[in-house]
């Protein structure tokens, strides 16, 4: 009889307590990368703390996104926990999360030392597994965006913005007869700093805009106006190429450098590429250069960038694509430069660019199309 009591009392407290699963422990899932500072600096100030002055009962364990099993679990938690955000790093809680480095190391400890307090540990007993649908998605469209990166890396390399700059830069070391020498050692650091001031460029870009990311409204209002941004430019370079077919004057393009920031621009190369300090002077002019250029090229950089934040596979290695993407975009200007060397006379590079402006203008504006397609896909 008194088996049989027992056995009654133990389903009834089963049932009562549902399919929670309890723990003698707080386990935590923690998902970073192993390459992300900020992820370590989350290990090294907030988790191995708690850990050591709460051994007996505080666990994490950490995954690596950059991996296929630490993407798969992130996705099934953050379908059971609907997480919206976009961010480098979450931490997982039986009940709850957190989302972003700001927010963990705001309020990662005081949140797990009230859950060590309460002294009820349950269990996150979600599958440990997502769809292997979802996560052959989230690899091609990794690999989707690398090709997109090759393309739109190349498409802003060839804007006529930039080419208008190296056509009056070689024409300007052409008038002041720099030797072959002079020429590499100009080319070459402008290149270089070209390519470190467009990357920072995009590395804040990139940090502002994960930033603000868990601010539901401004995100869905940046990512729109970066789609309607790529979808104007797409419409104009269409405009420009056929314009200019029936005009073949660059007056009548609408997508180019304003007159008075062209004129910068020269003001800018003569002042600083006429001495004899060349190293200084072609990075002071490199970047200030590019910053004036931005105002034409990050008609698509702004966009890519955008779009590179939507994509959680990339939240790490997004790093990655933004360096190759500008590396791309100075390799027309490497080349040039190298062809400049051997000899190439400004005059020939600016008789190239006029009779290729149309094709262009058409890759332009299906490079602009096509992440207006992507911005708008990711926002519905």
């Amino acid at each position: 009889m008194n088996y049989k009591i027992f056995t009654i009392i133990l389903l009834l407290a089963l049932f009562v307590s549902g399919n929670e699963v309890t723990s003698s422990k707080l386990i935590a899932f923690y998902f970073g990368s192993s390459t992300c500072a900020e992820c370590n600096q989350i290990k090294t100030d907030v988790l191995n703390p708690l850990v050591s002055k709460n051994a007996d009962k505080f666990e994490y364990k950490f995954l690596d996104i950059d991996t296929d099993s630490g993407l798969t679990r992130l996705i099934a938690l953050e379908r059971q926990f609907k997480v919206t955000t976009n961010a480098p790093q979450t931490l997982f809680l039986p009940d709850t999360f957190l989302s972003g480095f700001e927010d963990i190391m705001k309020y990662g400890k005081d949140l797990i030392t009230a859950r060590l307090e309460s002294g009820n540990f349950a269990v996150i007993t979600a599958d440990s597994t997502a769809d292997l649908s979802e996560v052959l998605r989230q690899k091609a469209s990794s690999w989707g965006f690398l090709l997109g990166t090759l393309v739109a890396g190349l498409a802003d390399g060839i804007n006529p913005c930039a080419i208008a700059t190296m056509v009056f830069l070689i024409s300007f070391m052409a008038t002041r007869k720099r030797s072959r020498t002079e020429i590499l050692t100009i080319g070459l650091t402008y290149t270089a700093t070209v390519f470190i001031t467009y990357f920072a460029m995009g590395v804040g870009l990139k940090s502002v805009i994960e930033g603000v990311s868990h601010y539901h409204f401004i995100a869905k209002i940046i990512r729109w106006a970066a789609a309607g941004t790529a979808a104007l430019v797409s419409i104009l370079s269409f405009r420009d190429a056929i314009i200019f077919s029936r005009t073949k004057k660059t007056d009548s393009i609408a997508l180019q450098l304003p007159k008075q920031v062209k004129l910068r621009i020269h003001k800018i190369i003569s002042g600083n590429l006429n001495g004899t300090s060349l190293v200084i002077g072609a990075v002071v002019t490199g970047f200030f250069v590019t910053l004036l250029e931005a105002i034409c090229t990050g008609q698509m950089y702004v966009p890519f960038i955008v779009a590179m934040t939507t994509e959680k596979s990339l939240r790490i290695t997004g790093y990655l694509y933004l360096g190759l993407y500008n590396f791309l975009f100075v390799l027309p200007l490497l080349i040039v430069m190298v062809f400049a060397y051997y000899g190439m006379k400004w005059n020939e590079l600016a008789k190239k660019t006029q009779s290729n402006m149309v094709k262009i203008k058409i890759i332009l504006g299906i490079v602009m199309a096509g992440l207006t397609v992507y911005l708008i896909n990711g926002i519905l």
